[in-house]
């Protein structure tokens, strides 16, 4: 079975730790990031990045790796991606992770930006939280299997999982979730 992981979440939220985590824990997946695709071919923009981004995942699927991808998906593209990689027979795992409040996603990202990581601007980060998070219930449909991370000091608590049906792990943390 070929397998597709899509770590997503707002900005900040740790997406790119797990996705490291996840990858020390399995080799073989092929990671896509947009930041870091757009750091090699120097596009401070972004706007060359996500043909970028697209030209290698259509090469992992044809070579048939493990892929792992990291989103905010607060707009439409990861839906576009979610398609082609069911097309191409692969089976999705969504892990979406959260923080409790926009405001750490902030400081985070600039932190981040403090150790000479990339910066995102504060009404983009406020802005793609709300949708990401709203965006989490669309695409959770839309995947073979989901998971739900509450980020906690970068301990990922898993908190739900499922597929075609929901298994509340901290109902406390869901209740959290939901409410934003």
């Amino acid at each position: 079975m070929k397998y597709f992981y899509l770590i997503a979440g707002a900005n900040g939220s740790g997406k790119t730790t797990f996705a490291k985590e996840l990858l020390d824990k399995y080799p073989d997946l092929c990671f896509l990031n947009s930041d870091e695709i757009a750091k090699e071919i120097d596009d401070n923009l972004g706007l060359r990045s996500g043909k970028e981004l697209l030209k290698k995942l259509d090469k992992y699927i044809t070579e048939n790796k493990q892929i792992v991808m990291e989103s905010t998906i607060s707009g439409n593209y990861h839906y576009r991606v979610l398609e082609r990689i069911h097309q191409a027979g692969y089976s999705s795992i969504l892990c979406y992770i959260f923080l409790d409040l926009v405001d750490l996603n902030i400081s985070r990202i600039q932190n981040r930006v403090f150790l000479g990581g990339h910066d995102v601007p504060m009404d983009d980060i406020i802005r793609r939280y709300n949708r990401s998070i709203k965006s989490f219930w669309e695409t959770k449909n839309r995947v073979h299997k989901w998971s739900l991370y509450h980020n906690i000091n970068n301990l990922f608590e898993e908190i739900a999982y499922g597929n075609k049906e929901e298994k509340i792990i901290n109902p406390a943390s869901y209740e959290l979730f939901k409410e934003f």
